[in-house]
């Protein structure tokens, strides 16, 4: 008897002993701390809390947010049903600002007006200062505007939210069961003065995992370099998910500045409009002029795991010269290879980039540290001094970033 009341003892320190990965290990439902920090008729109830680690460290979740901040403005609506901002086009919804909504980040720079859609909330920094947070942190579903003056480049960082009525463990009631496993998106449009479209969200977006509940079984989820994998993770709905996993990490302290380095964050993934599901959603519908535009059609972008990943922090830099399809084209003109490589590996430049524009090519490994440069370019990078792992190749042409991933072994 003895023996088996010992070895049950030991069934969750086995249990978490099965995850390798570096995540903070949770289980269980959080503590509520704040109860209903925002009402909507026919919205879910937006609640916070604690929840306290195998390693003792305290985590708030779904998210450590500003919403009740008030030094954190809040954007504009584009459409929000809760307070009657039922808007049929984004000409009506600019019409009803008043010019009070703009933040000035510099005082020369261009007017640019943001256009989101969320599922569920977001927070926006340019250059490190807040410009808007969503409206409603749940349900309804809501979009959003945000503008703002700034010089180009600008650097472009948000925190995405999907929220959770089961705290801790990344659940909702719905589809007939009590713990739903939701999921998230979101898709932004930048346009200029002039109405111009000057940025889309996309898969040359970074986007890193902070937060992914439930986990079932701590032996799923793995580790590429910065990749968080949950994809093999069970996401079956059921109707007892008191005993779900979740894994946290810490966000850097720097994350929304301009100077932080995100070249070492994963790609963001990409997701159709009918896996997000906004096709019956006025918050979105009344405006796929703006966010399915014939020619730069937003993508909505999330990390690997639509479902699990809670926490997301994504980020984007508007270059000073170039416009989206220049861009696009840049990125598509270079190509690293062998990829992976061991000893050496080539960089391939097209005839359509000029060679002496490139000012640096950098290699930074999965903790985001610097291991190698160069000011000069060269087609070949030797290898010999890079251990095995997962990297990221950063090369600078003229104003723009081209950041490539290189598996080294």
């Amino acid at each position: 008897m003895k023996k088996l009341l010992y070895f049950l003892f030991l069934i969750p320190f086995l249990t978490h002993a099965q995850y390798t990965g570096t995540g903070s290990v949770t289980q269980g439902l959080a503590t509520t701390t704040v109860t209903n920090i925002y009402t909507c008729a026919g919205g879910r109830i937006p609640d916070i809390g604690t929840i306290t680690a195998t390693n003792a460290t305290v985590w708030t979740v779904p998210g450590d947010v500003n919403f009740t901040n008030p030094s954190f403005p809040f954007a504009s609506d584009l459409y929000n049903s809760c307070i009657g901002a039922t808007y049929a086009n984004d000409g009506v919804a600019l019409a009803a600002l008043n010019g009070s909504d703009i933040v000035t980040i510099d005082s020369a720079g261009e007017l640019i007006t943001a256009f989101i859609f969320a599922d569920n909330y977001f927070e926006m920094y340019i250059n490190g200062v807040p410009v808007g947070k969503d409206n409603v942190p749940y349900t309804q579903f809501n979009s959003n505007i945000i503008r703002f003056r700034v010089n180009k480049p600008f650097t472009i960082a948000m925190l995405l939210v999907d929220w959770e009525e089961h705290l801790g463990v990344g659940c909702e009631n719905n589809n007939g069961f009590q713990y739903h496993m939701g999921d998230g998106g979101m898709v932004a449009v930048f346009k200029d003065s002039t109405n111009t479209i000057i940025e889309i969200t996309g898969s040359d977006w970074k986007a890193q995992t902070f937060y992914t509940s439930p986990i079932i079984d701590l032996t799923c989820p793995s580790e590429n370099g910065s990749l968080r994998l949950t994809n093999t993770c069970n996401t079956q709905d059921s109707n007892n998910g008191t005993g779900y996993y979740g894994l946290h990490w810490i966000k850097p302290s720097n994350w929304m500045d301009p100077s932080f380095n995100d070249s070492i964050f994963p790609q963001a993934t990409i997701y159709s409009n009918a896996t997000v599901g906004v096709n019956n959603k006025p918050a979105y519908t009344n405006f796929t002029n703006i966010f399915d535009d014939a020619t730069h059609d937003a993508q909505f972008i999330w990390s690997t795991n639509l479902i699990l990943d809670n926490e997301v922090i994504v980020r984007h830099t508007v270059s000073a010269t170039t416009g989206i399809l220049e861009n696009e084209n840049i990125n598509k003109s270079i190509r690293i290879y062998p990829n992976p490589a061991s000893k050496e590996f080539k960089i391939a430049i097209d005839n359509s980039i000029n060679k002496s524009e490139i000012k640096s090519i950098s290699i930074f490994n999965a903790l985001g540290e610097k291991v190698y440069e160069t000011n000069k370019y060269s087609d070949k990078i030797s290898l010999e001094n890079i251990t095995k792992g997962i990297y990221a190749v950063k090369i600078i042409i003229a104003d723009t970033a081209v950041v490539k991933m290189l598996v080294v072994q």
